[in-house]
């Protein structure tokens, strides 16, 4: 993409496979909490065909509107419970990419507002910013516990954006899923795809992310490059 005339303020991530490796069991946790569903009366096809974890938790906390407070508590709860076990054990052999540190120093010291908004939960996540010695280096910091909805919906984004007084088209989201770049494109956001992660091949699939980068390394230059 050419350089534009935009200026970026605000420089949103993704977590796991962003600024840490992707070690989330997909397939495992779907099977488990499709099979949890169906036992508290959800069929499985509710939730369609090839449901990905993002979909399963944002279609139930939908038909847990239609529910009394007993069994929506109890579908929340399954959800949740699930969900932070294998935050919990992905946790376990999470490692932080090497140029995680140097990046987000360069940003902060270059002036961006920084901030994370991952479909991670907090339990897990504030144990790995702090493993890692995060925390401090984010403006904003949203976890699957901060919202009703998972990214591919841009509500996490929203709240970023709000909390920074920043602009959407002040803001670049850097994530490596579809969801990702999806919730980036319906917040309005510049959204770059970071290759390598959740979605390490995008062949098949319906993916539209203005910019594409192999390492964060490159961040700092496509930021330079590409934005006045």
């Amino acid at each position: 993409m050419n350089q534009i005339d935009y200026h970026i303020e605000a420089v949103l991530f993704d977590f796991e496979g962003t600024l840490v490796d992707f070690q989330w069991q997909l397939e495992q946790a779907v099977s488990e909490i499709i099979i949890s569903l169906e036992k508290a009366g959800y069929p499985p096809d509710l939730f369609g065909i090839d449901p990905s974890y993002a979909h399963i938790y944002n279609k139930s906390m939908e038909l847990t509107l239609c529910e009394d407070d007993i069994q929506s508590l109890m579908i929340k709860n399954i959800i949740s419970s699930t969900y932070d076990n294998y935050d919990l054990d992905a946790l376990s052999r999470w490692n932080l990419y090497p140029d995680t540190i140097e990046v987000l120093d360069r940003l902060g010291g270059d002036g961006y507002k920084l901030g994370l908004v991952t479909n991670i939960g907090q339990v897990a996540l504030s144990t790995a910013l702090g493993r890692f010695d995060l925390t401090e280096r984010f403006d904003i910091i949203i976890s699957r516990n901060d919202v009703a909805r998972l990214k591919p919906d841009p509500e996490g984004l929203f709240i970023a954006l709000d909390r920074l007084n920043s602009a959407a088209d002040e803001a670049i989201f850097i994530g490596d899923s579809v969801n990702d770049i999806d919730a980036a494109s319906a917040a309005g956001i510049f959204s770059c795809y970071l290759s390598g992660g959740e979605n390490s091949s995008t062949t098949g699939v319906n993916f539209d992310a203005d910019y594409e980068i192999q390492s964060l390394n490159q961040l700092s230059l496509l930021l330079n490059n590409d934005f006045r």
